[in-house]
């Protein structure tokens, strides 16, 4: 598993996810401005609903293709994997369109609250379908090592979507209805950008022998995915359920700042599954997974600790004055934002093919999520279900690091990462219980947390990684430089 290749992809696949997260951030100080909390809590309902149908309704047929089209023996196989996937998700996604507009007067009711139309509703769902036809096609292109292709469907998605949503929410006044018609915007030109680059492994075959294939694999993941669904969203129907869907509007927002964290999470994680599932049977590969982690966690006292450190002028500059409380919650958040990206590290029971283990763990984790919340939420509010929303999935991560070992063990240098941890959950703590200035941006306040920062960051790299760690990243370094230079 080349590590130059990987760090290539991943900064490919990393600025893909930068694009559409990236903007979706841009879009919150517009739309916070815009839509009242109420408002905005329908954005979150409708998000919330969405991953659920995603995870669920085309039965994570996707998580099938990817298992075997990596090992398919030639290019017929892997076209006829790719086109039969495709074709049932698109079936799936139509199902589902269709049944929300059939039922859209008493869903509305239930999901809106009265905050929206039956045919905002509707709009939504179609937003999700073709969103979900889009994800899957795109994800064709990481298969074929297409990352360059990738990054043109990002952004054609992401442009899309912010353009349009914008241009109907703040010049027409359309409301929530202008975010979902830029969402299907967004989601019709991806999926055309996708569709012309990833041809090659479509065409009009649909194998009913090999979906089983694929359903045998993915239908264990299906309850898996509902029960990812409630390490992501349980705390946030919690905090809908128990405190409304104003303080849900706040708390989705500053979700989203959290969300930072996995734009490198995502980007690395799509450059490293194929790679991981191709070579997992070649030594080195673990080792080199392991050095991977330990420098993943480094960056991640960057990342996580600058956003904890700096979290009241970040809330309070990008966001509307109903939003400001975000910022007591903001640490948290990305706390749990960064232990739920870290199964990328422990792939043994995909590589076992053990998929009932996966959900079982993600069902154990969802329960610990829900009575977390419910208990914590009613005692601290926001804060409760914020730290609910990190017990669960660093209680998911683990699980993967024991259950896997029998199938696929990775060299972790397990004081290493323990210390860089340490690190990442010091400086939230520290960014949660910093005082507050009596201005946003306070050059003492500023200067004092970008010396805790240096400190902790000279300190991951130091204590977190080990000499031979330190050396392969100057060898890519130099190599790197040469390319550039010739």
């Amino acid at each position: 598993m080349g590590l130059q290749r990987l760090g290539r992809d991943t900064l490919l696949y990393g600025l893909s996810t930068l694009l559409v997260r990236g903007l979706q951030i841009f879009l919150i100080p517009v739309y916070s401005r815009a839509l009242g909390s109420g408002e905005y809590g329908v954005v979150e309902t409708v998000a919330i609903a969405g991953a659920l149908v995603n995870l669920t309704i085309a039965l994570e047929i996707s998580q099938g293709m990817a298992r075997y089209i990596a090992d398919a023996p030639d290019e017929s196989a892997r076209r006829a994997l790719a086109s039969t996937a495709v074709a049932f998700a698109a079936l799936a996604y139509a199902v589902f369109a269709l049944a929300v507009t059939a039922f859209a007067d008493g869903l509305a009711q239930w999901l809106l609250a009265g905050q929206a139309p039956p045919q905002t509703l509707v709009l939504a769902a179609c937003a999700i379908a073709v969103n979900g036809v889009f994800v899957i096609v795109q994800d064709l292109l990481r298969w074929q090592f297409r990352p360059g292709s990738y990054v043109a469907a990002a952004m054609a998605y992401a442009l899309g979507s912010a353009l349009v949503g914008i241009w109907l929410v703040t010049v027409q006044d359309l409301g929530v209805a202008g975010v979902f018609w830029g969402q299907l915007a967004g989601a019709l030109l991806g999926a055309g950008v996708s569709l012309s680059r990833a041809g090659g492994l479509l065409s009009r075959v649909f194998d009913v022998h090999r979906l089983r294939t694929m359903l045998r694999y993915s239908l264990p993941l299906v309850l898996s995915g509902a029960a990812v669904f409630g390490n992501l969203f349980i705390d946030r129907i919690v905090v809908r359920e128990l405190l409304g869907l104003e303080a849900l509007g706040v708390y989705g927002v500053t979700a989203r700042f959290a969300s930072v964290v996995s734009i490198l999470a995502v980007g690395l994680q799509a450059a490293l599954s194929p790679l991981v599932f191709r070579h997992w049977r070649e030594p080195g590969t673990a080792v080199t997974l392991g050095r991977i982690c330990r420098w993943y966690l480094v960056a991640m006292v960057a990342l996580v600790g600058g956003i904890a450190l700096l979290s009241g002028p970040i809330m309070g500059t990008l966001t509307g004055p109903a939003f400001h409380g975000g910022s007591a919650v903001l640490p948290l958040l990305t706390l749990g934002a960064m232990f739920s990206t870290l199964y990328v590290f422990a792939p043994g029971l995909f590589l076992g093919e053990r998929t009932g283990r996966v959900a079982f763990l993600n069902v154990a984790g969802a329960l610990v999520n829900l009575a977390a919340a419910l208990l914590l939420t009613h005692w601290f509010g926001l804060l409760g279900a914020a730290l609910a929303a990190t017990i669960a999935p660093a209680f998911v991560f683990a699980g993967y690091l024991v259950l896997g070992r029998p199938w696929f063990t990775v060299p972790y240098r397990t004081p290493r990462i323990a210390f860089s941890l340490a690190l990442v959950v010091a400086l939230v703590l520290m960014g949660m219980a910093w005082p507050a200035t009596p201005t946003l941006w306070d050059p003492v306040a500023l200067a004092s947390k970008g010396a805790l920062w240096c400190l902790c960051l000279g300190l991951a790299v130091a204590l977190g990684t080990d000499a031979a760690d330190r050396h392969q990243v100057s060898q890519i370094m130099r190599a790197l430089a040469r390319q550039r230079s010739l």
